[in-house]
């Protein structure tokens, strides 16, 4: 994962900052703790009531 490309990305819930888990590929909100999956390089990042 690029990371230029996620310190502009945010949670889409809190607006909180995201970190990379390279070895379960994801990314994860300091804040809330959420994980997002990341299918084919692209970050599947939807909002909890969506």
């Amino acid at each position: 994962m690029d990371k230029e490309l996620i310190e502009i990305l945010c949670c889409p819930d809190d607006k909180g900052n995201l970190t990379f888990d390279k070895k379960k590929n994801k990314l994860i909100c300091k804040k809330c703790i959420r994980n997002f999956e990341i299918e084919s390089g692209i970050p599947v990042m939807l909002p909890k009531d969506f």
